[in-house]
């Protein structure tokens, strides 16, 4: 396979027997980037995303994580290898503090400091500082989508994949949701997003892929996928999910 920090290889998968989601999709994110996939409903990225973090089993297919081969490990196996997740839906712990949240997000590496992996977060995440104390069911949409990639980060994932950062999101929130992706790839944090303001995350991208039907449609650079004509026609206008 192509060396890179996350590497996908001919991924075949789905949820049901004879019904594939995924239909030999290639991936490769190198180290530092940020890597965007975008394409219409049913594409196959949120499943892209479940397959890599162990929640959708591949039926064939490798999957790499700095070389190592993580195709078909369970979860908590794949997260302690260093790949961090955060889901679009129901990605944080909305009875519990703020702070509370974020410890969770260390069990896979309990060997971590956890002040400095809370203080480390707190810099990076200024808002979640000022309502460490707070319930994250009461903190708006953006606040919880910022608490929930603090949570992803705590135990120092070498790749973050992020399925529909701004999903939802107000205006203004959807700004700050991107300048954070770009603050947490300054860091050092590799990225692999999925996300339905597809024109304006490619541009930010290193590189793009536009999934079609569960296969490889395009792959390029990320602004100039964005600028494409072709792809903007076919897959840019309006992209949803």
């Amino acid at each position: 396979m192509t060396s890179g920090a996350l590497v996908t290889s001919g991924l075949i998968a789905g949820y049901i027997p004879n019904v594939d989601i995924l239909n030999g999709v290639s991936v490769i994110v190198r180290d530092k980037e940020v890597v965007t996939v975008v394409g219409p409903n049913g594409a196959g990225k949120s499943t892209l995303l479940k397959t890599l973090v162990g929640l959708v089993a591949p039926k064939a297919g490798q999957i790499t994580l700095e070389g190592a081969d993580i195709t078909g490990l369970r979860p908590n196996v794949i997260v302690k290898s260093g790949l961090g997740y955060v889901p679009q839906r129901e990605n944080v712990f909305q009875t519990l503090p703020v702070e509370e949240n974020l410890e969770i997000g260390l069990r896979p590496r309990r060997e971590l400091p956890l002040k400095q992996r809370l203080a480390a977060m707190y810099q990076l995440f200024p808002r979640l500082a000022e309502r460490r104390r707070q319930a994250a069911g009461s903190l708006s949409g953006g606040e919880r989508q910022m608490l929930a990639m603090a949570r992803a980060l705590m135990p120092e994932p070498k790749v973050l994949l992020l399925d529909e950062p701004t999903a939802g999101l107000a205006p203004r929130f959807v700004d700050l949701m991107f300048e954070q992706v770009a603050a947490i790839n300054r860091s050092g944090v590799t990225i692999l997003m999925v996300e339905q303001n597809a024109t304006r995350a490619l541009a930010m991208s290193h590189r793009g892929y536009v999934l079609d039907l569960g296969r490889n449609a395009y792959e390029g650079e990320g602004p100039a996928l964005a600028r494409d004509p072709k792809v903007a026609e076919l897959y840019l206008g309006g992209v949803h999910g």
